[in-house]
């Protein structure tokens, strides 16, 4: 009898322990700082949303980072470099696997060359739904990153 309610107990804290990560959303918000996206002579090539850093996830961490990067004239993240961040270094590490992951192409019509850019990556966790957890990271984005 104590081994089935051993087992029940577990089985069921299980199931709680799934129903609030389940319940657990983030979202990352990219924001072009300079030049602005509709300036930029490169584009990310696959235009999604920034994949949230495990290291950061696991450990339930929210904040900012704005971060300098070149763009090479092969299309490569080059040179990445932390501007300013909350909390303070925590973001630079993780954020930055995934910036040096982005391909990008060149969309003005020019010769390729060299782009400096700033850019702002906010990391938001929190919401009972997606849609929740963006309009947090919306809210987030518009505070200063300091």
């Amino acid at each position: 009898m104590k081994k089935r309610i051993a087992i029940l107990s577990s089985i069921l804290g299980l199931q709680f322990s799934a129903v609030a990560q389940a319940n657990n959303y983030a979202d990352v918000k990219l924001t072009h700082l300079d030049p602005e996206k509709s300036a930029a002579t490169w584009v990310r090539t696959k235009q999604v949303t920034p994949r949230y850093p495990m290291d950061l996830a696991m450990k339930g961490i929210a904040g900012c980072g704005v971060f300098k990067l070149t763009v090479d004239e092969d299309g490569n993240s080059q040179d990445i470099e932390l501007v300013s961040s909350i909390p303070k270094k925590v973001i630079f590490k993780p954020a930055k696997k995934v910036i040096k992951k982005w391909r990008w192409e060149n969309v003005s019509g020019q010769p390729n060359q060299a782009e400096e850019k700033v850019i702002r990556l906010d990391f938001c966790m929190g919401g009972s739904s997606e849609e929740e957890a963006k309009a947090r990271c919306a809210e987030q984005a518009k505070l200063q990153c300091e």
